[in-house]
């Protein structure tokens, strides 16, 4: 794997992540009980998607490295 692909999905994971954590911290503003739906069902995959996608590539370039 190249340099620029890890770079390119560290990338994503990382505003993945952001927009979700943002996702949640506006939500947390917003008392009504729907931002508690947008907080579970937007914010959280996001940021667990954005983890997975990080972990993905650290995994995926160290087996890369092994080979």
């Amino acid at each position: 794997m190249t340099a620029a692909r890890i770079e390119n999905r560290i990338r994503w994971s990382g505003l993945l992540i952001g927009l979700g954590l943002a996702i949640q911290m506006l939500m947390l503003l917003w008392t009504h009980p729907l931002s508690f739906m947008i907080f579970l069902l937007v914010g959280c995959p996001l940021v667990g998607i954005g983890m997975l996608i990080y972990l993905y590539s650290l995994a995926s370039h160290a087996a890369g490295e092994i080979k």
